[in-house]
């Protein structure tokens, strides 16, 4: 529900702005990181004890401190009226996603049990991008779980390669009775 609830004010924002959609995308995310550190700030624009004009004024004085203008600070004023703050993240990942599909861009999430090194990472893009026909961005996140090897993820494909998937399916098979 709120993955659907986000679509349609990613998908409002994206029609809004006119240009410069990556730009937006970075505004968008700096504001998402600043409510992560503030939970002060994330509390005066979601909760109800606050009324709408104490609202009006932290909002007005965070568009003059991020410097945003229009469309964006139409879109914030409508997020905070209709209490979707909480969906900022989901909002962010939503637009990336739209600006990545319009310049012909794909992320792959790509999780390894250790630091990928320049050099790997830049092999890993250059096959993913190949295999894709499209540009790939790699998003690495360290697992430590996985114990050795790759998983990565795009869109819906999932390729894992790590250690764990192995092990888990050789556990598995001897812990299969035949019949």
């Amino acid at each position: 529900m709120n993955r659907k609830v986000a679509r349609r004010y990613a998908q409002a924002l994206f029609e809004l702005v006119e240009s410069n959609h990556r730009q937006v995308a970075r505004r968008l995310e700096d504001l998402v990181e600043l409510l992560g550190r503030s939970p002060e700030l994330r509390e005066v624009l979601q909760s109800p004890a606050f009324l709408q004009e104490e609202r009006r004024r932290v909002v007005d004085k965070l568009l003059e401190r991020l410097g945003w203008s229009k469309p964006l600070d139409r879109f914030l004023w409508v997020v905070v009226e209709n209490h979707r703050v909480a969906l900022l993240g989901d909002i962010l990942q939503v637009f990336t996603a739209m600006v990545d599909e319009m310049e012909g861009k794909v992320r792959a999430r790509v999780e390894s049990a250790r630091a990928i090194a320049d050099e790997q990472k830049d092999r890993l893009t250059g096959a993913l991008s190949r295999a894709l026909g499209r540009e790939v961005i790699i998003e690495h996140e360290l697992q430590p779980r996985l114990l050795a090897g790759l998983r990565v993820r795009v869109g819906d494909l999932l390729v894992d390669g790590s250690l764990r998937m192995q092990l888990d399916k050789m556990r598995d098979q001897l812990t299969q009775t035949p019949t």
